[in-house]
């Protein structure tokens, strides 16, 4: 048992550090889900990592210069309620104007309440990014997210999610908008879970958008009592 509250006293303490948000130079902003509706559970974890190829559109070209790492994971505190942390790793190679590689580091943390049991559910992560000549104080984001799933088959989710990336700094800019398509496919075995994913990330008044093919695998346990 203290086991189990020391666990959630760490968690809570990441909470309050935080989804990462803006970076420097040419790096996209994550904007990929790669979750769904469904709570891990009280006593349980739920741990996701993922790959991202980000690439961008504008004047009906298609560029891809960014590559994603991450890890997100949540656990269940009570039979409504998972606290989640995730952190990314962003690199963007050498190209046109930017002659040398691009990098930078996010981490979020924030509550995922569920609204329709296994159906729609709310994340309401905060965030920042760091890394090299990247101001920190100026990245911080508050990114609300609604997550809605549709099972398709016995062992297949269909899941969809809209959110907003916005600014908590007082010049940080209008707010982007991504919404995503994703996946969940369950071979034979309920812990494991494979999460393909698309998505598009847009900016009011913005001439093109970014988009990210993503895959994540999700694995499932519990919490073991002292």
């Amino acid at each position: 048992m203290n086991t189990w509250r020391n666990g959630l006293r760490w968690w809570g303490l990441i909470v309050t550090a935080a989804l990462a948000a803006g970076t420097q130079a040419c790096l996209v902003p994550p904007f990929s889900c790669l979750d769904d509706a469904r709570l891990a559970g009280k006593g349980k974890v739920e741990l996701t990592p993922f790959y991202s190829a980000i690439g961008s559109m504008s004047g009906g070209e298609s560029s891809h210069g960014q590559d994603d790492l991450g890890v997100q994971s949540f656990v269940g505190v009570a039979r409504s309620l998972d606290l989640g942390v995730r952190y990314e790793y962003l690199h963007h190679s050498a190209s046109g104007e930017y002659d040398t590689d691009q990098s930078a580091h996010t981490l979020a943390a924030g509550p995922k309440f569920s609204v329709v049991t296994d159906r729609v559910a709310l994340s309401l992560p905060v965030g920042f990014a760091f890394g090299e000549d990247i101001v920190t104080s100026g990245t911080w984001k508050f990114i609300p997210t609604v997550i809605l799933t549709l099972p398709a088959a016995k062992a297949l989710d269909v899941n969809l999610s809209a959110k907003a990336l916005i600014s908590l700094h007082r010049n940080g800019g209008d707010p982007g908008y991504a919404v995503n398509l994703g996946l969940g496919i369950r071979p034979g075995n309920h812990s494991l879970v494979i999460r393909p994913e698309i998505g598009g990330l847009f900016y009011p008044g913005g001439g093109g958008y970014n988009y990210h093919l993503s895959v994540g695998l999700s694995y499932r346990f519990g919490l073991k009592a002292a």
